[in-house]
């Protein structure tokens, strides 16, 4: 057994050899890597983020400038930790400019696949990697580029050896190939982003996300809960609730923001080799956006389908006092920053408001699911990671 570095379940190579008609030794690699994952007997393709693919342009650009070497496949490290090759192609000599063609992969609903992104690498005086963005990399509502904190981490963990060996800086700029007119097939739009896409990637892979493979992995997952099941809706939470919280892995499972499909079928059960396995009790761990939509009743998170965050928050100031900081929201209108005003409320008032999205939680998911539910929240400030929690926690989770 090999286990993917993802998801961290065990998958067998032999299956992966078999559906994918490779031998053994690519299997394991697949597997080790995280390109591949399964699906109950199904074996699921991912590939590359935008921000893996900006990696390996930018790393093909910057060879070509500083060794003079073109080069047609470029190794990247994944902040997962993995190493993965993906394939570039030199697209400009003077600065040079180097593209990666975003894979597809089995997520029905990548709206980014095929995207060219490109790089193109400048030299810079001092020993460091400036990053910019180009066109059709889309803007904040502040006007910052749209290339997350990770992405950027990851190009600069990645060019650091050759700024190590020869003493040069880079600046490489990021752009897409018609990326303004790729981001109408995206949501970049509801948040605010302009002019492009965002290029994004906490892990360095797409999961897929199809409602299918989301509802067979839950199925699946549920299948190896030793205790209480508990619902996250990524992998930084994940590693919240195993790394920081203590929860065991096979307790942890990522529902991807469907808790409609997940508390759906907690009710109805998974089949195990004695019959049919149900459960009564759940736990949830969350992101404050994510709960504050649960506390209002919004099931599927995805922000395509509803965002009731801001009625939510605002509704949860007034319900616990803090009628000052409700009139501040108020004033700030539905597109504010939830994350960023929560930071901005003192601690107590940022408790006080968790606190109460949680008994929400708990109270809405054993009223419309029959389930006992223990709800927590987890918020990263200057001084580590928050948590909150519901009374339902406190009593079942372990």
């Amino acid at each position: 057994m090999e286990r993917d570095p993802i998801r961290r379940i065990p998958i067998d190579p032999r299956l992966v050899r078999r559906e994918l008609n490779v031998d053994l030794p690519t299997a394991r690699y697949l597997v080790r890597t995280g390109l591949v994952t399964t699906e109950g007997a199904r074996v699921l393709r991912r590939g590359p983020t935008t921000g893996t693919c900006a990696t390996a342009a930018a790393k093909a650009a910057a060879i070509r400038l500083l060794e003079g070497r073109a080069v047609s496949t470029v190794r990247v490290r994944l902040p997962i930790g993995t190493i993965i090759g993906v394939r570039v192609r030199l697209v400009e000599e003077d600065p040079p400019v180097a593209e990666a063609r975003k894979p597809g992969n089995d997520d029905r609903v990548d709206a980014t696949e095929g995207a060219r992104i490109r790089a193109r690498a400048e030299p810079l005086d001092e020993p460091r990697v400036e990053i910019r963005a180009g066109p059709g990399v889309g803007r904040l509502p502040d006007g910052r580029p749209a290339i997350s904190e990770a992405v950027r981490g990851q190009i600069r963990e990645n060019l650091a050896y050759l700024i190590e060996r020869y003493g040069a800086g880079l600046r490489v700029t990021i752009s897409v190939v018609n990326g303004e007119e790729l981001a109408e097939r995206t949501l970049a739009h509801r948040h605010g982003i302009t002019g492009g896409i965002s290029i994004l990637g906490t892990k360095g892979l797409v999961d897929p996300n199809s409602e299918e493979a989301i509802e067979g992995t839950i199925r699946h997952d549920l299948r190896y809960v030793e205790n209480v099941p508990c619902l996250v809706t990524g992998y930084r939470t994940l590693r919240v609730a195993t790394e920081e919280l203590g929860l065991p892995e096979t307790d942890v499972i990522n529902c991807q923001g469907r808790y409609d499909l997940a508390l759906r079928i907690l009710r109805e059960g998974v089949p195990t080799d004695g019959g049919t396995r149900r459960f009564d009790r759940v736990l949830i761990l969350g992101m404050p956006g994510k709960l504050l939509k649960l506390a209002a009743g919004v099931y599927n998170t995805h922000a395509r389908v509803a965002d009731a965050r801001y009625e939510s928050l605002l509704a949860r100031l007034v319900e616990t006092g803090h009628l000052e900081d409700a009139r501040r929201l108020a004033r700030r209108g539905p597109g504010t920053m939830v994350s960023e005003f929560l930071q901005s409320l003192s601690p107590e008032a940022r408790r006080d408001v968790l606190r109460r999205a949680c008994e929400l939680v708990e109270a809405r998911v054993r009223e419309d699911h029959d389930l006992e539910c223990g709800c927590a929240a987890y918020l990263r400030t200057d001084d580590g990671t928050e948590v909150v929690t519901g009374p339902g926690w406190r009593r079942l989770a372990p």
